[in-house]
């Protein structure tokens, strides 16, 4: 099997060519995350509104921050590389687009998300410089990630599956845009980075939801596939002799901000 980048292209089409396998991680999340918190909410909670200003979602996924975005400035677009993406959003604007060729005028832009998707992008700062050049003066980027730490409680237990079932160990498909890389990216184009973090956890109380989240990415599971049955049988095994010993099975995760503008 083939190790892929998480900006490999065809990784990206194969994962992202409709919304299902976002939508099963999204869901774990929203379920299993302890302490209870609506993600969405904190992420736009880190700047203050006015109401007017114009909201571009450069890579927006199933919607997520529509609704949301909604709630606190009147003119949004949504915008994704993926066609398939797309047809699941609610935004009234919704636009097929390129992080890395915004089709936008300087400028233009009050607020720019790019929430859990700069990892995914080929050319980071191109985009980026894309992402500074649309922005107003003042105008905020708002950049989500993870941290190169975030669950490595399931990469373990991966490799231990991997180990016992015989197959080839690779590593999980690694992010290339961290909340420990990402700001020497970002101060590359804006004169103002922060990272803000957010810590939790994913407390599973069984070992269903942790097989279905995996299933959503087979590569991720370190060379096996989803037809090899003895793998996912003793992924199983060892979720429940956790969940036995210790009531659940917890992976740690860290997720972050960054907020950045130029003066």
């Amino acid at each position: 099997m083939k190790l892929m980048r998480s900006d490999d292209v065809d990784y990206v089409k194969e994962q992202y060519a409709t919304d299902n396998n976002l939508a099963t991680r999204m869901r774990t999340h929203e379920l299993y995350t302890e302490p209870k918190r609506d993600f969405t909410a904190w992420v736009l909670d880190q700047i203050a509104w006015r109401g007017d200003e114009l909201v571009v979602d450069v890579g927006c996924g199933a919607g997520a921050y529509v609704e949301a975005v909604q709630a606190r400035a009147h003119r949004h677009i949504a915008g994704d590389l993926s066609h398939g993406m797309l047809q699941t959003v609610t935004a009234p604007s919704r636009v097929n687009l390129d992080a890395q060729h915004l089709p936008l005028a300087g400028k233009s832009v009050d607020v720019l998300l790019a929430n859990h998707m700069l990892y995914h992008v080929p050319d980071k700062d191109r985009a980026l410089a894309e992402f500074a050049r649309v922005l107003r003066p003042g105008g905020v980027l708002l950049a989500a990630t993870n941290s190169a730490q975030n669950m490595m409680e399931l990469s373990a237990l991966l490799r231990q599956v991997a180990a016992q079932a015989g197959v080839a160990t690779l590593p999980p498909v690694p992010i290339n845009f961290t909340l420990e890389n990402g700001a020497a990216f970002l101060q590359r184009h804006f004169a103002r980075v922060e990272r803000i973090d957010l810590p939790g956890a994913l407390v599973f109380p069984a070992a269903q939801p942790i097989v279905d989240y995996v299933a959503t990415s087979p590569r991720f599971v370190g060379g096996f596939e989803p037809a090899d049955d003895q793998p996912w049988q003793i992924l199983r095994e060892l979720v429940e002799a956790e969940i036995a010993a210790k009531g659940t099975f917890r992976v740690n995760k860290l997720t972050g901000v960054f907020r950045c503008w130029n003066d």
